[in-house]
């Protein structure tokens, strides 16, 4: 089964572990083993090593999964790269465009240039890896907080069941890193899309991380640092893939008959069948809106006329 396959499949098991309550089941199992870390590493920052060592064994289990996904992506990116100048066409009618029927081919020619050179925009991103992490996250989080023994365990001073505002910068500061080597040999054009993320992902961690306990701030910062190796895993390879993208990625120049109208080829993708079904419900709406402002224009016509046929016998009556 692809990667991808496995998204649906693992939200509805997450969705229904939250609904039944469920979602930390593994509290137990991880509370054994951080007591059984701490009695087998000892001294007062056993527990603090427990939780980087299941950091650890976690993001090495999902490591291979994730440098797939980073993989697909990369190679989607080159692609996207190559095809440029064919989205500036598209991007320059999309401007010039002077009606909504103009601007919808526009919309279509641009799904058909990535649908005609099997390029996709969600090429490499899925849900799997997040939600895999959510059981542990959630049965760590229990385990910490509901703990006797684990609630009043620290880690270089840091007690894990508190809020903890330097792990929680030091967590910040390392997915910022993460992030700006993320777009290290990302091709210009997609960079600019990419720098948002850059900001937004620290930021969104340092929130989580500082109103959360010590112990999932130590949980998300060893999990960041496995993060910033992946990336460089990947900043090493792509040369290798943007090599192997230039060889066998042929790309067709169908922006001209795509702007035309004349390529209506069947979207593959519930992502791309969906747009296209956006767009042909928008076009039908728009058909509808003209055909009822014609038969308005149409009655309003008759109603005038037949008021002055009406008028114009009046005045032959009178005559």
């Amino acid at each position: 089964m692809k990667i991808k396959g496995l998204t649906p499949i693992l939200l509805i098991v997450l969705v229904v572990l939250f609904v039944t309550g469920h979602a930390d089941f593994l509290k137990s199992p991880l509370t054994d083993f951080m007591n059984w870390s701490e009695s087998t590493i000892g001294g007062v920052n056993a527990v603090g090593w427990s939780i980087i060592i299941l950091t650890l064994a976690v993001r090495l289990i999902l490591l291979p999964m994730m440098v797939h996904q980073q993989r697909n992506a990369t190679i989607q990116q080159e692609k996207m790269r190559l095809l440029q100048p064919q989205l500036k066409k598209v991007q320059d009618a999309q401007k010039n465009a002077q009606t909504q029927e103009e601007q919808l081919l526009a919309s279509q020619a641009m799904m058909t240039i990535y649908r005609e050179n099997n390029v996709s925009l969600l090429g490499g991103m899925n849900f799997t890896t997040l939600i895999i992490q959510w059981p542990i996250f959630m049965g760590l989080y229990s385990a910490i907080r509901y703990s006797n023994e684990i609630a009043h365990a620290s880690f270089f001073g840091i007690n894990l069941s508190s809020h903890a505002p330097i792990l929680a910068i030091a967590t910040a500061v390392a997915y910022g890193i993460q992030a700006y080597l993320s777009i290290i040999g990302v091709p210009a054009e997609q960079k600019k899309q990419m720098q948002m993320m850059m900001y937004v992902m620290p930021v969104m961690m340092l929130f989580m991380t500082w109103v959360t306990n010590a112990g999932i701030a130590l949980y998300f910062f060893a999990g960041a640092l496995v993060m910033i190796l992946q990336t460089l895993i990947i900043i090493v390879w792509r040369p290798k893939l943007k090599a192997h993208v230039a060889e066998t990625f042929e790309v067709k120049d169908v922006v001209d008959d795509a702007l035309a109208g004349k390529i209506k080829s069947k979207p593959t993708g519930r992502f791309a069948e969906a747009m296209q079904a956006a767009q042909e419900q928008q076009q039908q709406q728009q058909q509808q809106q003209q055909v009822g402002r014609k038969d308005i224009t149409k009655s309003t016509q008759e109603r005038t006329s037949n008021s002055n046929g009406g008028r114009n016998a009046g005045k032959q009556q009178r005559k």
